[in-house]
């Protein structure tokens, strides 16, 4: 029997909002694949064909997020675990690369999977590690067979990176401000669409199938890094011991990986990290619209995320 994919669809927040903005309308860049926006380095055939025909298997480990969630942190760490926490063994991109960035041009390739191809993710029979942002519903060769670590960050954080992001890597073109910024978000036609949908499904799914997904937030890993570490160890049945989880730890640090060169892909790719930083950017009323549909969207999820300063919603 198939395993079920979560349907979530965005709440009606038109009353709040008004019109979506689109993306295009702003001068944001992007493609559709499968209706969701992405990265416009990307060949929207190439990709689609991935979703459709990727052959997974039992051994492969997928890490799931939204984009700007915490993923390179996360790579960071399962590529330490595997490397006995040695920091400059592998870059994270080696070890656990972005497998739909095989499908845009050169420069996303070189920066995401150094030294991959799509015959050598076929031929190679180690067990596999990827890293990926699509929806439950879209991942490469379906979400059946392989492992799934799906990690999820506070929106309004998310939001803010997602922000520097779009106006950092040229590619996107964004010049507008962080006000339109916030509601094309919230319309979900920024890059990896609705953020809502995307972490309600994961959620939802980590729930229907524990075995299968292990769901992290990014709050919860910078709380307790050690046990977000042990728990990551743990779900892929990786031996550890004490000293091993310490050298994880410590070569996971946004500061050591900062300083670490095939851990830091520029400077914009890891801003501070950190929980609550949003509030040095919305003002009041943006915080204000914000809620009101993040609440709209999460109600009845079982979700609630942890914003800093004591804010949990």
């Amino acid at each position: 029997a198939g395993l079920v994919c979560p349907k979530y669809k965005d709440a009606d927040v038109k009353e709040f909002l008004g019109d979506e903005t689109k993306a295009e309308e702003v001068g944001y860049n992007m493609v559709k694949v499968r209706g969701v926006p992405q990265n416009p380095l990307f060949d929207a055939e190439k990709f689609e064909t991935m979703i459709s025909n990727f052959e997974s298997r039992e051994s492969d480990v997928f890490i799931c997020t939204y984009v700007k969630a915490g993923t390179t942190w996360t790579q960071q760490i399962v590529t330490l675990l595997l490397n006995n926490g040695v920091a400059d063994a592998k870059s994270y991109g080696e070890q656990v690369p972005w497998l739909e960035a095989l499908c845009a041009v050169e420069i996303l390739p070189e920066r995401e999977a150094p030294g991959w191809t799509p015959d050598k993710v076929k031929t190679n029979q180690e067990r596999r590690f990827f890293k990926s942002h699509a929806m439950v519903s879209d991942l490469p060769g379906g979400s059946e067979k392989p492992k799934i670590i799906a990690v999820a960050r506070n929106p309004k954080d998310t939001v803010v990176s997602l922000y520097h992001h779009a106006k950092s890597k040229p590619e996107f073109g964004y010049k507008g401000d962080f006000d339109t910024f916030i509601r094309v978000f919230l319309s979900g036609n920024a890059e990896n669409g609705s953020w809502f949908k995307h972490v309600r499904e994961w959620y939802a799914f980590s729930k229907a199938y524990p075995h299968k997904c292990l769901w992290l937030t990014y709050e919860q890993m910078i709380n307790d890094h050690r046990a977000a570490v042990i728990a990551i160890a743990h779900f892929l049945e990786i031996s550890y011991t004490d000293e091993l989880i310490d050298k994880v730890v410590q070569n996971s640090t946004i500061k050591s990986m900062q300083n670490n060169k095939k851990a830091n892909i520029g400077i914009n790719h890891l801003r501070q990290g950190g929980i609550g930083n949003w509030r040095n950017t919305f003002t009041v009323s943006q915080s204000n619209l914000f809620d009101t549909v993040y609440k709209a969207n999460m109600a009845g999820s079982g979700l609630h995320f942890d914003f800093g300063e004591g804010l949990y919603m």
